[in-house]
């Protein structure tokens, strides 16, 4: 790996954010799955035993199963209803199931995200300080890369980019801690679709790039291509070879 890349990891300046477990114990209904959960994963919090977790999660007050659409909204997530736009995805979309928005997953140390990225579309290099990350392509192809602490290696230097490409069916894990990022380098210039597990169900996100704002948003994890010249100083340059590259190719407009 070039020591331009470890040097731009190393010197980049890490942003997070996380969020505190609410403490209120007011009852939440049951009859349907509410849009904000903070009242139920309070709850959660403080029933003494998992089977009491179930029953609040899958039960009228434990007296019958809930049944229909009622069961269905407490133990189906669907990825694909109300997606969010993904900012730098080239018109990608994401949801995510998290104890917030799917609750059964409270205590499981487990979420997914599923995610498409258009063609040059890019997760800037970013950490998940609490989880390791288990990320699969189900559609297209997908360049990443990361790096791992200073050991790998016996010298003390900055340990090397470990990088490949996921094609369909393919996937790898990112560690806990790592820094790493992911590229839709399609040849063909077609979308991908992805899938990652995430060992917590609050994994957490640190951004690993101290960047200005840009109108109104701020690039944070995702740029779209008319971003990149704000952070290109910043980028690794093996990203910005590739996003070069695919730009061009896909005619997506000058980096």
């Amino acid at each position: 790996m070039p020591t331009t890349i470890s040097k731009a990891f190393v010197a980049a300046l890490a942003f997070g954010a996380v969020y505190a477990l609410p403490q209120s114990r007011t009852p939440a209904p049951r009859a349907a799955a509410p849009s904000d959960n903070t009242e139920l994963i309070a709850d959660l919090v403080t029933d003494p035993t998992v089977i009491k977790r179930y029953r609040r999660l899958l039960t009228d007050a434990g007296q019958q199963l809930l049944s229909g659409e009622d069961l269905a909204k407490a133990t189906i997530f669907d990825f694909q209803k109300d997606p969010i736009p993904v900012r730098g995805s080239q018109g990608g979309v994401t949801t995510s199931s998290d104890t917030e928005t799917f609750p059964i997953l409270f205590g499981s140390d487990i979420m997914m995200n599923w995610a498409t990225l258009g063609p040059c579309g890019i997760l800037l290099p970013h950490v998940h300080p609490r989880a390791n990350e288990f990320f699969v392509v189900s559609e297209g192809e997908v360049e990443f890369g990361y790096m791992l602490e200073i050991g790998l290696l016996k010298t003390q230097a900055p340990s090397p980019e470990i990088n490949g490409k996921l094609t369909k069916y393919t996937g790898t894990l990112f560690p806990q801690g790592s820094i790493h990022y992911q590229i839709n380098n399609s040849p063909e210039c077609k979308p991908a679709t992805i899938l990652a597990t995430l060992s917590s169900s609050d994994p957490g996100t640190t951004t690993i790039l101290q960047t200005p704002p840009v109108g109104n948003a701020t690039v944070s994890m995702q740029a779209d291509r008319n971003d990149i010249d704000y952070v290109r100083p910043l980028l690794p340059p093996q990203i910005v070879s590739v996003l070069d590259k695919c730009l061009a190719r896909c005619n997506a407009g000058k980096v």
